[in-house]
């Protein structure tokens, strides 16, 4: 697989307030290591640099808010290069420790220069979607919006309380059953259930082969019982002038677990339509990391979050996963899965 003479490498081209540096901090790059997150976190880069002569210590001290790019090489695994551009990011922590002197340099996908995480407001929105309330969030802060998700419901009312942008959007997106992104200057919402359907486009083997693209390390796996429910049911009560009318909706799977717990919901609701779509959303929720898997591999591809694989070889936790978060580095990528539930 690989040309005589050559070991597989992984190499960061990096580029610093928009200039190239690779060539500078070649000397003096100990690690790296890029996370990428399905949902619910920001997707980090971080940069440890060895600093016996003081420079990055003194007078090259990078400053909170400068920006970050990187492309990730790997060479000499078949007759190619492959790259892969990671995005842009903005340093926000930066720490230092000795003897011998190291910096660390922290950056996360979210720009600092904007309030997005960091300022909290109360406000609201009346008779709209969701859609809607991220573009207008987006457009404050000067980003895009990225809406992968199937027709947007609308409701009566989005209230912010005493919430940054970033926990309102996440806190919107997970009551959905919807993922929430933030990267290359995007607000990216998407529906999980879309790409759990997918069919897998690659296959892990726990016995790897040398051939293999993907080539397993080390493993961890589990299953629980615990919070996993047979079926969703939802029940809401409008009471008007003594008069109460009950509404009530429920969801069960295809393929039903043999738990046979029922998850009951008291939300308010106006149909059976929005009772029935809200106890599918809720039980997927309940179920949905109920067997996971951790896996270190040597990987020929890239691994992004949202990618569907098929494990094969692992007994009764085969079957088909999707990656929720891919963390990168000079010589491995750890990658965490959940199982993909079938029917919702």
């Amino acid at each position: 697989m690989s040309t005589s003479g050559d070991s597989r490498k992984t190499f960061l081209d990096l580029t610093f307030n928009k200039k190239n540096v690779t060539e500078e901090i070649e000397l003096y790059l100990l690690d790296w290591s890029y996370t990428d997150n399905l949902s619910g976190e920001l997707d980090n880069f971080q940069i440890k640099l060895e600093d016996t002569n003081n420079k990055w210590f003194g007078s090259w001290f990078p400053t909170k808010g400068s920006t970050l790019e990187a492309t990730i090489y790997k060479k000499f695994w078949r007759n190619t290069t492959t790259k892969t551009n990671i995005g842009l990011f903005e340093i926000d922590e930066i720490d230092a420790s000795g003897p011998p002197t190291v910096v660390d340099i922290k950056a996360s996908s979210s720009p600092q220069s904007t309030s997005l995480k960091g300022f909290k407001r109360s406000r609201a929105w009346e008779k709209t979607n969701l859609k809607v309330v991220a573009g207008a969030i987006a457009k404050q802060h000067n980003l895009k919006l990225h809406y992968q998700a199937d027709d947007p419901y609308k409701k009566d009312r989005f209230e912010q309380d005493n919430e940054s942008d970033l926990t309102f959007l996440h806190r919107l997106c997970n009551e959905d059953s919807l993922c929430l992104k933030i990267t290359n200057q995007t607000i990216v919402i998407l529906d999980e259930y879309n790409y759990e359907k997918k069919a897998a486009s690659i296959t892990i083997n726990r016995m790897s082969k040398e051939t293999d693209e993907i080539q397993v390390q080390q493993w961890v796996a589990q299953t629980t019982v615990g919070g996993t429910y047979h079926s969703c049911k939802v029940q809401h009560t409008i009471t008007k002038k003594k008069k109460k009318t009950v509404i009530k909706g429920s969801f069960t799977p295809p393929k039903v677990t043999k738990i046979w717990r029922t998850l009951n919901i008291k939300s308010e609701v106006k149909s059976v339509a929005e009772a029935n779509r809200l106890a599918k959303k809720k039980l997927r929720e309940a179920n949905k990391n109920s067997t996971r898997v951790k896996l270190t591999v040597v990987s020929e591809k890239h691994l992004y979050a949202g990618t569907t694989i098929k494990l094969n070889g692992f007994g009764n936790f085969d079957g088909k996963y999707i990656i929720t978060q891919a963390t990168h580095s000079q010589s491995s990528i750890d990658i965490s899965l959940r199982k993909c539930l079938e029917g919702y």
